[in-house]
């Protein structure tokens, strides 16, 4: 028989290794939970990774758009914006908002009240007032684009092309023609009208006084239709976004101004005015188009000389260095510019006053500052009526130039 001791024993033994084999297996499982749960952990920390890019490349992506867009719901929750959309709207497109009740009272939540009800793609141009680009209120013009976004969320992409610069453009060049039109319909219809005459009244074309008087004015309209298609290709040409028209060239200054001065002596006589020239060192070199800068000069002098014609005008034209500057000035003492016309001189067939039976043109001014910021200087002017009139010019020094 067995004894009680062995047979204990192997009770013992028969509890205990299963109990000792389901510790191991609950070890094993515990050791599996831990491994999982750090898998998790790294899956989780990945997961939090990507999304981090992602938004971080939808950010820059936004921002790479060049324009002011953003993303929301028909009902005007905020989904994401770019910094320009926030710039423009004046929200801070980070924080989740209703731009439909955060903007309730700027003019943009009629656009985008309209973009939340609109089915199908829908673009329009409006004028907003805004003074997010400028503390002074500023009305600009906005291409807006709103598309419906498949993307099972009704979410409404929205993006704003500013187009004021072209809608100028625009206005610009139809005032142009509207003005160029009425500039030469003038004279020739005062030649039209001289010519009836002279084919109508024989008494008058048989008349030599009368008949060269007639054919005088008629000769001056002519120059004034010549001398304006002339200057309308000139101020054209220069207006056209690119600089291959300009024939850079170094030459000297004192060599122009002196040629100037002669092409406007018979005027200068007629008037009674003196013209000097203060230009140093000489010679004055400077490097850009050599037409235009006569244009410049010329332009500048004739009309201080048409402006005063009352005798005993001093006209003077200096050009000095300073610093890494050209400064070229034309300075007289004549009748001046009134202070509240000094904004809009350099404008397109803008005149202060008229003098004499023939006008000018009105581009003389305007293709001097598009001829200067051409070679990438600026002109100012200055008037004290009846002392001093000046148009200051500042030219970058060209390092290469022969001096």
């Amino acid at each position: 028989m067995v004894s009680w001791g062995l047979t204990t024993g192997f009770i013992l033994i028969a509890f205990l290794i299963p109990y000792s084999f389901n510790r191991m297996r609950l070890r094993r499982m515990k050791e599996e939970l831990e491994r999982a749960k750090l898998e998790l952990h790294h899956l989780r920390l990945r997961d939090k990774e990507t999304e981090r890019r992602l938004q971080q490349d939808k950010a820059l992506f936004l921002e790479a758009l060049g324009v002011p867009f953003l993303i929301m719901r028909p009902s005007g929750r905020l989904i994401m914006a770019n910094a320009l959309a926030g710039a423009l709207l004046g929200i801070d497109e980070k924080k989740p908002m209703n731009l439909l009740r955060v903007l309730e009272a700027s003019a943009f939540r009629n656009v985008l009240e309209h973009a939340a009800n609109a089915a199908e793609p829908w673009m329009e141009t409006v004028d907003i007032q805004t003074t997010a680009k400028s503390p002074v209120p500023e009305t600009r013009n906005y291409q807006i684009i709103s598309t419906p976004l498949n993307n099972g969320e009704n979410h409404i992409g929205i993006v704003f092309h500013d187009v004021t610069g072209e809608h100028r453009t625009q206005i610009m060049r139809r005032d142009f023609v509207a003005n160029a039109s009425h500039e030469l319909r003038t004279p020739l219809t005062i030649i039209r009208g001289y010519l009836e005459n002279l084919l109508e009244d024989e008494e008058m074309g048989n008349d030599p006084a009368t008949r060269n008087h007639v054919l005088d004015l008629m000769m001056k309209h002519t120059q004034r239709i010549v001398r304006l298609v002339e200057d309308m290709l000139v101020i054209s040409r220069l207006e056209t976004p690119e600089t291959g028209y300009l024939q850079n060239e170094t030459f000297d200054l004192c060599e122009i101004a002196e040629d100037v001065a002669l092409r406007l002596e018979s005027l200068g006589n007629h008037n009674g005015a003196t013209i000097s020239i203060d230009i140093s060192p000489t010679p004055y070199h400077l490097t850009g188009d050599k037409f235009y800068w006569t244009q410049v000069l010329f332009n500048l002098m004739e009309n201080a000389l048409k402006q005063n014609p009352a005798p005993g005008l001093h006209l003077r034209l200096e050009a000095r260095d300073s610093g890494n500057k050209h400064i070229i000035r034309v300075v007289d003492d004549g009748i001046g510019i009134p202070a509240e016309h000094l904004p809009y001189i350099f404008n397109r067939f803008y005149r202060v006053q008229q003098s004499g039976p023939i006008k000018g043109t009105g581009l003389g001014l305007s293709i001097v500052r598009r001829a200067v910021e051409a070679h990438h200087g600026t002109i100012g002017a200055t008037s004290i009526p009846g002392k001093e009139t000046a148009f200051t010019i500042e030219l970058p020094i060209d390092k290469n130039a022969t001096r």
